[in-house]
């Protein structure tokens, strides 16, 4: 029986030459992938499981991708880090953060999605090494907006750094992600620790 998660015999000049116009079908894989490891987590998500839930074949996934950390990797991209980093005026504004930290951390999918990317990062070290790049210029630009944010705040200004205050909203709204929803803060509640952390006060 073929390892469905192993890349099939084509060679690279043939992958590369598939990839550069991408069809319809490597948005169902995405999407297909999304609800798949939201679902089953990494580990026990395979390729012939995504490509059945994508409706398309296991050569269409092999003629994209070289192995299902690789779809992965480009689904928590587009899924993920594109929603980047929250605006001054989404920190100002208590009902905004709210929502922005639902959509980074508490919807079912990307909560789910981010539970597969931790667990991946484990047993693929092409992943880690991904992890390890991009978030220190994640929390770079979350640092300086949290600045940003405290000068245009009449608000008693915190003493707290906030390189420091980025890393702990970040481990927090992954903590939210990525347990079990029994005695994990609400959204409101989440926003306005936030909050005490940047402003030392509360916007609601």
């Amino acid at each position: 029986m073929p390892n469905l998660n192993s890349p099939s015999g084509r060679g690279p000049e043939r992958r590369r030459a598939s990839r550069r116009s991408e069809p319809d079908s490597v948005d169902r894989l995405l999407d297909g992938a999304q609800a798949t490891f939201a679902e089953r987590g990494y580990h026990a998500a395979n390729v012939h499981e995504i490509c059945a839930r994508s409706n398309v074949g296991i050569g269409t996934f092999y003629a994209h991708f070289d192995h299902k950390r690789e779809l992965l990797k480009r689904v928590f991209v587009e899924r993920v880090l594109r929603v980047g980093v929250p605006t001054v005026d989404d920190l100002n504004d208590h009902a905004r953060l709210m929502t922005r930290i639902e959509r980074a951390a508490d919807e079912p999918m990307v909560a789910g999605l981010l539970r597969a990317w931790y667990e991946a990062l484990s047993d693929e070290p092409d992943l880690a090494q991904f992890q390890a790049e991009w978030q220190p210029s994640f929390l770079i630009e979350l640092a300086a907006t949290i600045g940003e944010a405290r000068r245009r705040s009449p608000s008693k200004q915190p003493r707290l750094d906030p390189a420091v205050i980025a890393w702990t909203m970040t481990t927090l709204s992954r903590e939210l992600a990525i347990h079990d929803r029994p005695g994990v803060p609400d959204l409101d509640t989440l926003a306005r620790l936030f909050e005490e952390l940047m402003f030392g006060t509360t916007r609601s």
